[in-house]
């Protein structure tokens, strides 16, 4: 096997870097240097290259890439414009081993036909009998992997396990940044791969799904390089065997989309009867074309999977939802009935508790305002013992997913809120025991002591969604791959 073959070894280059250089070195590079930096990498090890400066960033600058005291160059970054990326290829090249390459530079095969030959040059360069290195790229923003690099200096330096290949750099950048601010995100791998001339969607899946670290994959795709014919076919033989569950969100899936395609990273769409055949016959979830709907979906699977890892289950043992039973808790009537309303409509069942369950309610407490049906409405006793106990009677009705609604009040600290709480606290310790799900829904608005209130829950380890379709359209993604595990028998497969 040759290097260029070894997969494993080149995406530890690219993932786990020894030596990281710079090539073209200025001050636009602060982005590259700050995300370095933030990261922990050893600055000894980061070297950057440009003969017209000493120092940047109080850092060293090396004339050549010869001058590196390094034999090989791991990651190397270049920050150049697309005239002078051939010529400084070859100069790269004819210097010290490089392990992978990061070709940051845009305007090439999805700009115009001067582009696109500047690609084929690189692409030729590449097949060469003497050159083993791989290429992110080019038009594209490059790697993030927590404790080695990152290309921007606010990403987390945490390590999770959650993976994203994306086909872009922008909406790469806002997903790491939007699921850090907004769910406490924390990921494990993050590539944004551009134009795709190299290094494929499949290389890095391939890597990912033996990857000890991850254990969730979110993949934004666009399109199929035209320098890789069989990627389509290799893209599908990949998916079929992923043992992860991989979000895979599709930019381009109408006409118009698939031209845009063509301007942003200059890829080859196919056709939506295509995907809809793979979505079929792989364990990979569909994520609609929306940024929000990959972040709600990631989150649940984040909280979901790490709730059995706390509890010292093994990746294998997780269980899914087996079904789409619900039970609404809330204090309202009219909110009850719009929640039925769209639950019923996106696929979940609401059982109506009746008959002996709602007997059984009953002598638990029998509520003088409000309902013991489902949704339960259950206002002015939030703080009781019997809310509790009720709570978990209904709980216990053949329920997949507890849907609770909460507001936040003027005083945290009353009495009746820290009651409440306790309860809340006290429900989520039932519904884990009995590997159900329970999302509690906090509506937005600008206020401090929703913001406050926020925390509490997140820091508690609550799941916590702004509205009840974002959380019942999350729910329905886990249930899905749930019943695809079971369906492809995915951890059976080496």
């Amino acid at each position: 096997m040759t290097d260029k073959e070894n997969k494993p070894k080149f995406l530890d280059a690219l993932f786990k870097p020894r030596t990281i250089g710079i090539y073209g070195a200025s001050e636009r590079s602060r982005h590259f240097v700050g995300g370095i930096k933030n990261q922990g990498f050893d600055q000894e090890k980061l070297y950057l290259i440009n003969p017209k400066r000493e120092e940047l960033f109080d850092l060293k600058v090396y004339k050549t890439l010869s001058d590196v005291p390094e034999e090989e160059i791991d990651h190397l970054i270049i920050t150049l414009g697309r005239d002078r990326l051939l010529t400084s290829l070859e100069d790269i090249f004819s210097r010290k081993k490089i392990n992978t390459i990061h070709i940051f530079a845009g305007s090439l095969g999805e700009f115009d036909e001067e582009g696109v030959k500047i690609e084929t040059e690189i692409r030729k360069m590449l097949d060469r009998e003497d050159i083993n290195t791989r290429l992110v790229g080019p038009n594209c923003m490059g790697v993030y992997a927590p404790g080695y690099c990152a290309y921007m200096k606010y990403f987390p330096p945490e390590l999770g396990n959650i993976a994203l290949i994306f086909q872009s750099g922008d909406l790469h950048t806002r997903f790491i940044k939007f699921g850090d601010l907004r769910y406490g995100l924390r990921f494990s791998r993050g590539v944004s791969i551009g134009n795709t001339i190299d290094i494929q969607i499949s290389d890095v899946l391939q890597y990912l799904n033996n990857e000890e670290d991850t254990d969730i994959i979110g993949v934004y795709f666009e399109g199929f390089s035209n320098y890789h014919p069989k990627e389509g076919r290799k893209l599908f033989q990949i998916l079929k065997t992923m043992k992860k569950p991989v979000l895979f969100m599709r930019g381009g899936e109408t006409e118009r989309g698939q031209a845009a395609v063509l301007t942003h990273t200059g890829t080859l769409g196919t056709k939506q009867k295509i995907w809809d055949a793979v979505y079929k016959q792989s364990p990979i979830i569909k994520v609609p074309s929306s940024l929000e709907s990959l972040l709600d979906y990631t989150y649940l699977f984040y909280m979901y999977i790490n709730k059995f890892k706390k509890q010292g289950k093994k990746f294998e043992e997780i269980l899914y939802p087996k079904g789409k039973n619900s039970l609404v808790i809330l204090w309202s009537g009219g909110f009850g009935i719009l929640a039925t309303d769209v639950l019923i409509k996106l696929g979940l069942n609401v059982p109506n508790f009746d008959g002996e369950i709602a007997e059984k309610l009953r002598r638990i407490y029998s509520i003088k305002v409000g309902s013991l049906s489902n949704p339960l409405d259950m206002p002015y006793i939030e703080m009781r013992k019997e809310y509790l106990e009720i709570v978990k009677a209904a709980i216990s009705e053949d329920i997949d997913l507890i849907i609770m609604q909460t507001d936040t009040a003027s005083n945290l600290q009353s009495e009746n809120r820290i009651g409440l709480y306790a309860n809340l606290l006290k429900i989520k310790e039932f519904v884990d025991s009995q590997n159900k799900v329970l999302i509690l829904i906090l509506y937005e608005y600008p206020d401090e002591n929703r913001k406050k209130y926020y925390d509490m829950l997140t820091n508690d380890g609550f799941i916590v969604y702004p509205s009840i379709p974002r959380a019942v359209e999350a729910y329905l993604t886990l249930y899905e791959y749930g019943r695809k595990r079971n369906t492809f028998k995915i951890l059976n497969k080496s």
